[in-house]
């Protein structure tokens, strides 16, 4: 006896929706499943903008590698050691003249063995003398080591994001 081959108008409507549904839910998770490795840097990338904003270079040190670098948000190449020197806690602007919360979203992340690179959109908004800023955007570009079980920042470089402009009036 041959096989029984039905087109896609004549399988029954509840084998339809079966296929529809496991359908959806595969593509849901495989698109939402992440890494043990992506979890943590994408953690160890919120540590280090939280400790930068707190000014807590210590944080820093212990998140960063011995030999990390960056490009900040200006183009300069920094060392280590001057970017510990920036986040020192006695250079944090007083709370009541400064303010800083963040938001982070849009990761990216690609582990290649014990090295990563997570790209992210960090989001400031600022407030200044009580007046709140408009916020400002950009884009950051990790590069992770693995050292024994712990992933660590080994470079980073700041890309401003330009806001949206606006229709000129008529």
């Amino acid at each position: 006896m041959l096989p029984v081959f039905y087109t896609f108008c004549e399988v029954p409507f509840r084998m339809k929706y079966a296929l529809l549904l496991l359908s959806v839910l595969f593509f849901t998770l495989t698109a939402a499943a992440q890494t043990p490795d992506q979890r943590l840097l994408e953690a160890a990338v919120r540590s280090m903008a939280d400790a930068q904003i707190a000014f807590d270079a210590a944080r820093l040190d212990a998140i960063f590698t011995k030999d990390y670098i960056e490009i900040s948000p200006v183009g300069e190449f920094d060392t280590r050691d001057k970017v510990l020197g920036f986040y020192k806690p006695e250079l944090k602007p007083p709370a009541d003249k400064m303010s800083t919360a963040i938001a982070i979203d849009e990761f990216s992340t690609r582990v290649y063995g014990k090295t990563a690179v997570v790209i992210a959109r960090l989001t400031y908004n600022i407030t200044a003398n009580g007046k709140q800023m408009p916020p400002r955007s950009m884009r950051v570009m990790v590069v992770g080591r693995k050292e024994g079980s712990v992933w660590k920042i080994a470079s980073a470089q700041y890309t401003g994001i330009r806001p949206p402009q606006t229709a000129p009036a008529k």
